[in-house]
């Protein structure tokens, strides 16, 4: 099976190599720890430590690659009438989704649409508050669920170098239904869904007006600002080098170009990226918010936490949304 379509076949070398690894791994740990009790030096207690560094680099590319995959349970009115939908990937996996039609019609809409696309071990129903505040204002929205989770297609995830497919997939479905307009196509990502989209809209010029909170990187490319040595690049680079490229070995999917490198394609579609917090969330933002073509516009939530600005300023970040997608599609 193609490495480009994550079925059964990829899931069994992935795991082959996963437990071949882990194996060998584990075995020279205990082997580096029974010969520290034995006789400790500096060289051994050394050669253990960059092991267990490895080890670590390595099961971030797993939880990299594997999420969790939660069902989708309804405990509450979501706000909105939908559809079930079922489309597939531009690489041919069969995703799952709700399409949420405009609950009334927003002046000179044109059957507007959002496409919202979830993060890391979430599903369509992370994008609920967006739909029902769009879908609110005579927008429709898509809610889907990305490969590996929800009720779409695939066994593992590759941190969003082959999701994009997944986007463009609905994008695909979205222009195909002939009660929307084909022109008017926006987009919202949230975490990994943020990067997702980021990377998607530079590919896919149908995608006319871009939104992501907190956005995550996609590559070890992201991760460099400068060729200047410091301590921190010392310590930090080996470590997301081996996770990276670990990861591509995992899933049999080379890396992207990177999200950073990604950014200026977007232009000169609207671009709106959303920051919560004052830690790493917002440096990366601000990041992707300076590479970036105008039009842009930063909003930033300091008292959030990732991906909950809509819950600290829900009557804000509602209108700015809003005000976006509205000034982008209409």
């Amino acid at each position: 099976m193609s490495s480009k379509k994550p079925g059964s076949g990829n899931v069994i070398r992935y795991w082959i190599i996963w437990i071949v690894t882990i194996s060998v791994l584990l075995l020279l740990f205990l082997k580096g720890i029974s010969a520290l009790i034995r006789s400790f030096n500096a060289w051994a207690g050394l050669g253990l430590g960059l092991l267990l560094y490895v080890l670590m680099a390595v099961l971030q590319a797993k939880r990299s690659t594997t999420p969790q995959r939660y069902p989708l349970f309804r405990t509450m009115d979501l706000g909105f009438d939908y559809e079930e939908v079922t489309f597939p990937s531009r690489d041919g996996l069969a995703l799952s989704g709700w399409f949420v039609p405009g609950s009334m019609p927003a002046a000179g809409s044109n059957s507007a649409t959002v496409v919202v696309t979830h993060g890391f071990s979430r599903n369509r129903l992370s994008g609920a508050v967006a739909a029902r505040i769009l879908s609110q204002q005579g927008f429709a929205v898509l809610l889907y669920d990305l490969r590996g989770h929800g009720r779409s297609q695939a066994g593992i995830s590759t941190w969003g170098w082959l999701e994009i497919n997944d986007l463009l997939g609905a994008v695909d479905y979205l222009r195909g239904r002939t009660d929307l307009n084909p022109d008017r196509i926006g987009a919202l990502g949230y975490s990994l869904g943020g990067q997702v989209t980021l990377r998607a809209a530079a590919q896919e010029r149908w995608i006319k007006a871009v939104a992501a909170e907190g956005s995550t990187f996609a590559a070890l490319s992201d991760h460099i600002i400068s060729s200047a040595f410091s301590l921190r690049k010392l310590v930090f680079y080996p470590w997301l080098w081996i996770s990276y490229n670990y990861q591509a070995l995992l899933t049999g999917v080379p890396q992207p170009l990177g999200v950073v490198k990604e950014m200026p394609k977007i232009a000169p579609r609207p671009l709106l990226l959303i920051a919560a917090g004052r830690g790493e969330e917002y440096l990366i933002t601000r990041r992707l918010f300076e590479v970036a073509g105008e039009p842009k516009e930063l909003y930033h939530v300091p008292e959030a936490v990732h991906t909950e600005c809509s819950r600290a300023r829900p009557e804000e970040y509602a209108r700015k949304l809003v005000e976006f997608f509205k000034g982008a599609l209409l």
